[in-house]
């Protein structure tokens, strides 16, 4: 969301191609956008939109989103104001990128570290899989030796329990292991 016209188009000529862009010229028409439907992904935001500060969006648009597939949002300022940027990462911004030269390197850089990120979740998420299949399995192995031993360790041993149990029907008392 951009309310300079000048920008809005750089970011349209720079970014187009790579990603479909939608364009809103207040916080109040994004924010009603924002009720319609789906969040997009990518969400750059302007610090500053007329008089209403992009915070108010950034605010609204964390309570609004899918914890699990939250937006990245990127604030694009004039202000280099330490505290400013600081601000915005307290609502939640993803990135603070002020407009100038180096602009274009500063997004691509914040692109790159978002395709990181998603794709060390998505090894997060997969790791975790496999854990909870090895933990799976290695409770099974375990249900499966006390299953197993369990009726040898009551038979050999008939003196450590408390009720008699003969699977075999046999009657005898075998020696205990523990006891020789």
């Amino acid at each position: 969301m951009e309310d300079d016209s000048v920008w809005a188009e750089l970011v349209q000529a720079h970014l187009g191609e790579k990603y479909a862009i939608q364009h809103f010229p207040s916080v109040e028409a994004a924010i009603e956008a924002a009720k319609q439907g789906p969040l997009p992904k990518y969400i750059l935001l302007d610090y500053h939109v007329g008089d209403t500060p992009g915070t108010k969006l950034l605010q609204h648009l964390r309570k609004a989103e899918n914890p699990d597939e939250p937006p990245y949002v990127i604030l694009l300022s004039g202000q280099e104001d330490v505290q400013t940027a600081a601000d915005t990462f307290a609502y939640g911004a993803y990135d603070y990128v002020v407009k100038g030269p180096q602009v274009w390197e500063r997004l691509r850089v914040s692109f790159r570290n978002i395709a990181r990120q998603e794709a060390l979740r998505a090894d997060i998420i997969e790791l975790r899989i496999r854990l909870r299949r090895w933990q799976l399995i290695a409770g099974a192995v375990m249900l499966l030796v006390l299953l197993v031993s369990l009726p040898i360790y009551l038979q050999l041993c008939p003196e450590n329990r408390l009720w008699q149990w003969d699977p075999f029907g046999v009657g005898q008392k075998p020696p205990c292991s523990f006891s020789q």
